[in-house]
């Protein structure tokens, strides 16, 4: 591929993440032709969202993905428990007619499954493209859209395409050279992400504590692991790395004294834990001309509640239908891309509003338990 013979699909999807991938997919068994790139080598990203909740398993059942995403393995978590000095207060159990409170989807699994089938069918209309990089929108001599410039493998290039997607999350290219600038709330605080190993005995379940007024929150992983999300006050990582880290840590410890060994064995020194500068976005519009958005690029959501992931799986499901429905006009008119806001921008700014309430009400309902 070269800018003498450069790629021509009906789709380019940038950023190969799991509303990305689903959309590909999607399109694909459709006869529609994609480009899906990716700016990593492989799919192995480092990825920590990785809650499955009814939503995103309903839309990966509905195009029969989920079994087979089962089969490589997931871990349904089976409760909520609240903690208070090393010992459960409260424990929500799933709602009525349901299984669980959330599934542990490894990355891996969901992409490596979603992108195979995707290749493997009869008729593939999908190129995935890694070490690929979007460095600006394509525009022909009057101005308009008509792909994408990239980089791949440190090569210039371009790929023209009918319709662009940002589905490459909170700090989409897309939507940067786009021009759909985002509102962006800051939340507070921030999160320290972690990963050990799970003792001996360890239930499947989300657990919360919490810790000097802070919420602490641990997630039973697929494999044996525990994730650790530890929230601290906005903007003070830096200064907190400057204190003694033996004190910080035995923290953790006090609130869940089965992690003791696990802890001292995997979590050291400041550098065993992750910084993730919190914050949310909406785009006020999703679209431009034949440029839309999905997931974070169009909504980035925080952590609480376990959104994201699930968001951008139904962001791709409703997308889909839309472009089919182009497809069928050769892509003829772009109007139809402002669908996907007007089905989907109610319900996302629901979830946005529900985490700032959950965050703000954290303390108080969990003093409440005591």
């Amino acid at each position: 591929m070269n800018d003498n013979n450069p790629l021509k699909v009906d789709v380019c999807i940038v950023g190969a993440g799991p509303g990305g991938a689903l959309l590909s997919y999607l399109l694909n068994r459709q006869g529609i032709s994609s480009a899906l790139i990716e700016r990593q080598p492989h799919l192995h990203k480092s990825f920590r969202g990785e809650l499955l909740n009814q939503d995103g398993e309903a839309v990966l059942s509905k195009h029969g993905l989920f079994s087979g995403v089962a089969q490589l393995g997931t871990l349904p978590l089976e409760q909520i428990q609240y903690w208070e000095n090393g010992q459960i207060i409260h424990t929500i159990h799933p709602a009525e007619g349901e299984s669980h409170v959330g599934i542990h989807v490894p990355q891996d699994h969901l992409l490596d499954f979603i992108v195979s089938e995707s290749q493997n069918l009869p008729h593939n209309h999908e190129q995935v493209l890694f070490n690929t990089m979007m460095t600006g929108l394509l525009r022909d001599k009057t101005g308009n859209t008509i792909g994408i410039h990239i980089r791949q493998n440190g090569l210039p290039s371009t790929i023209q395409a009918s319709v662009i997607v940002g589905a490459d999350g909170r700090y989409s290219a897309v939507r940067k050279h786009s021009g759909l600038t985002p509102d962006v709330r800051k939340h507070g605080y921030d999160l320290l992400w972690a990963r050990i190993p799970a003792p001996v005995g360890w239930e499947p379940a989300v657990r919360m504590a919490s810790m000097d007024g802070q919420q602490l929150a641990l997630f039973s992983q697929y494999g044996g692991y525990v994730q650790i999300g530890w929230n601290i006050p906005q903007g003070s990582f830096s200064s907190l790395r400057e204190q003694p880290f033996a004190p910080f840590v035995e923290k953790l410890v006090a609130a869940f004294p089965c992690l003791t060994d696990s802890v001292a064995a995997h979590i050291q020194t400041w550098s065993d834990f992750v910084l993730l500068s919190v914050e949310s976005s909406y785009s006020k519009s999703w679209t431009q001309d034949n440029v839309v958005l999905l997931g974070d690029a169009a909504h980035t959501m925080t952590p609480t509640g376990a959104f994201g992931l699930n968001a951008a799986l139904e962001d791709a499901d409703a997308l889909s239908e839309i472009l089919t429905r182009m497809a069928s006009d050769h892509f003829k008119f772009t109007e139809p891309l402002q669908q996907l806001q007007i089905l989907r921008g109610d319900k996302v700014k629901q979830q946005l509003a529900r985490q700032v309430e959950m965050e703000s009400s954290f303390q108080q309902r969990y003093e409440s338990l005591r």
